[in-house]
C-alpha cells in the first residue's frame, strides 16, 4: 500500500462532448489514486471518461447545471473514506448566491461528521478550515482564454499520516 493517497478534486468543468479536458488536468487524473468531481460536468461524456479512466476510483455528484442524464446517474451528495478520514462532497443543486455557498454547504454536510468537505459552484478555488473540518473548493475546471475571471484549477488532496490540500492553477490546454 502506498504511504500516501492522492485525490484529484475537480469541478465546474462545464464541458460539451466535443471539448477535451485541459492536458495538464488529464495527466494529473491519470497519476492520481482517486478522482472526485464536485459537479457541473454538463456533458455525460465527461462522466463516462472519468469512470472509464479511474474505474471504481472515481466518485462524483451532480451540479445545478447538469442535465437529467447526469442527475439520474450521480447523487447530489456523496462520501468517501480514505485512511479513516471521511470526505463528504456536494454541489449545491439549488444554485444560489455565491457568497453564501460555503456556509450552506457546511450547514448541510456537517451533520455527516466529515473530516473534509469538498464542494463546487462558485468557480473560485479555496482551501480553509472551519471547526476542525478541512473545506476545499477546487475552482473551475475549464479554460477561458482572454478573460479576467479565475484561472483554471483543481485541488490535489493528499492523505497519509497527515492531510494536505493544494490548489493547482494552469492557463492553457
Amino acid at each position: 500500500m502506498s504511504p500516501e493517497i492522492n485525490i484529484i478534486v475537480m469541478g465546474d468543468t462545464h464541458l460539451r462532448a466535443c471539448e477535451p479536458l485541459p492536458l495538464e488536468m488529464m495527466r494529473a487524473i491519470k497519476r492520481a489514486d482517486w478522482v472526485v468531481h464536485v459537479g457541473d460536468y454538463i456533458s455525460p461524456f465527461l462522466v463516462s471518461l472519468l469512470s472509464n479512466e479511474k474505474k471504481n476510483h472515481f466518485l462524483g455528484v451532480h451540479g445545478n447545471a447538469d442535465p437529467l442524464s447526469i442527475r439520474e446517474r450521480l447523487p447530489p451528495i456523496n462520501e468517501l473514506t480514505i485512511r479513516r478520514k471521511k470526505i463528504c462532497f456536494t454541489h449545491p443543486v439549488e444554485g444560489g448566491d455565491l457568497k453564501s455557498t460555503e456556509k450552506r454547504v457546511l450547514f448541510k454536510l456537517k451533520k455527516m461528521n466529515p473530516d473534509i468537505i469538498l464542494y463546487g459552484h462558485t468557480h473560485e478555488a479555496k482551501i480553509t478550515t472551519k471547526n476542525g473540518i478541512l473545506i476545499v473548493n477546487p475552482g473551475k475546471g475549464y479554460v477561458e482564454e482572454g478573460t479576467f475571471g479565475e484561472p483554471t484549477s483543481y485541488a490535489l488532496l493528499t492523505i497519509g499520516t497527515t492531510i494536505h490540500a493544494e490548489i493547482k492553477y494552469f492557463h492553457r490546454k
